[in-house]
């Protein structure tokens, strides 16, 4: 079964209200990226970091849920924003090979054309996180 989620940008203190929302893309700034898990971003993490998988898992467990059934929200660290908010299209299919060469948990699997893609859809809310000095959250709802 595919990932259910959307891409948010907001403060950090928004979180209780983005999880106590029904429809967040309606209230914040964001797309859908069905799809995105956050193992996939830890991997992006390990990727441009080098850093280790485990130990860098710890800071995708989610900041808010609504129920033990999600949805769930997961904030990302800074520094994958950063990242993500320094690369230019051209930069994306080089980014995704290095993603998708990262050793991943069983039953999660990325292509280099879809990291390429969500690479895309997550390039501008990262750049305008960055400037605006907010936070991205993924919005996982099933």
């Amino acid at each position: 079964m595919e990932i259910l989620a959307d891409l948010l940008m907001a403060a950090s203190e928004d979180a209780p209200a983005i999880i106590a929302s029904d429809y967040p893309l309606g209230s914040y700034r964001g797309v859908n990226i069905d799809g995105l898990d956050p193992l996939m971003l830890v991997a992006l993490h390990v990727s441009c970091t080098g850093k280790e998988f485990e130990p860098l898992a710890e800071q995708y467990l989610p900041v808010a849920q609504a129920s033990e059934s999600g949805p769930w929200l997961v904030q990302f660290p800074a520094e994958l924003t950063e990242y993500i908010a320094s690369l230019q299209p051209p930069d994306y299919p080089a980014a995704a090979m290095s993603w998708t060469a990262v050793n991943m948990p069983a039953g999660v699997e990325l292509s280099n054309q879809a990291g390429e893609k969500f690479l895309g859809q997550m390039g501008y809310l990262a750049h305008t996180a960055v400037f605006d000095k907010k936070v991205l959250f993924l919005y996982v709802y099933s």
